[in-house]
């Protein structure tokens, strides 16, 4: 069994939550993106506004200096948002050759500060202009794929050697090798997801397999190594938006869903795989 208990209720109350992440102090962040809000809820239960980004944040992810990166669709960013531990925010980027980004939707970090990052917002299957990307330190910004049907969910593999990218509305997930010189290889078919609906955000196990949100399935899709599914998690509510792994063992998976407005957590059997966050 990959879960080591049932899945119980965390918090309720925030409409869409999305984007969950943790902090080197074991808090738990997300965002609530109707209100433009990113929650901080502390390791006791208590539940907070962190910042208002006044756009649509969807995407959190935790820089190795402490600050805290936002994707966000929002019209007023529409690209990565970075919020220094002070609180003072700063936009990182929101256009690429001159043009605006669509609006980023999620992010991960690789061990070289290197941050992939999917930018979705007004593509779907008839229009599908989505973009994948990935900025570097120097503030280099590298287009890794485009004509996508809303890219969604974005994950590494524990050896660096390949960048995984949910592809909402076609119903599969993506991979891209990342080449020993820093290149980046061409899409990959990696798995399909079946309907309704598609693969949002993701989240690696130790143990190599993917754990992804399924939006509209009410379920978490657990695949292996080789692209085969081998497991679901049943949720509460159709609308599983994303996942992530924290706790003090960092075997506790937490999901968040929109049909319900509540995050939950479910007890692993394994643990998550570090992300790039000196956690």
């Amino acid at each position: 069994m990959r879960t080591a208990g049932e899945v119980d209720l965390l918090i309720s109350g925030f409409p869409t939550p999305e984007g969950p992440a943790f902090d080197r102090e074991g808090n738990l962040y997300f965002v609530d993106w109707e209100a433009s809000s990113i929650v901080k809820m502390t390791p006791d239960g208590v539940a907070s506004e962190y910042f208002n980004t006044k756009g649509i944040p969807a995407g959190l992810a935790f820089h190795p200096d402490g600050s805290l990166w936002v994707a966000d669709e929002g019209e007023n960013i529409r690209g990565l948002l970075r919020v220094a531990p002070n609180g003072e925010s700063s936009i990182v980027v929101n256009e690429y050759q001159g043009k605006p980004l669509n609006g980023a939707n999620d992010l991960v970090f690789d061990e070289n500060e290197i941050v992939y990052f999917s930018d979705p917002w007004g593509s779907s299957a008839e229009n599908p202009i989505g973009g994948f990307y990935r900025y570097f330190p120097d503030a280099k910004l590298e287009q890794i794929d485009s004509g996508l049907a809303f890219p969604n969910g974005v994950a590494l593999s524990a050896d660096g050697q390949f960048v995984f990218l949910a592809e909402t509305y076609r119903n599969r997930i993506l991979r891209y090798q990342i080449n020993g010189d820093g290149t980046t290889g061409p899409r990959e078919h990696f798995a399909d997801t079946a309907p309704p609906s598609g693969p949002d955000g993701m989240a690696f196990a130790m143990n190599g397999e993917l754990m992804v949100a399924h939006y509209g399935g009410g379920r978490v899709d657990v695949f292996a190594e080789s692209g085969r599914q081998v497991d679901e998690i049943r949720i509460p509510g159709a609308n599983v938006t994303n996942v992530a792994f924290g706790g003090p063992d960092n075997k506790t998976l937490v999901v968040t869903e929109v049909e319900t407005g509540s995050l939950y957590t479910v007890p692993m059997n394994v643990a998550g795989q570090p992300l790039h966050d000196r956690r």
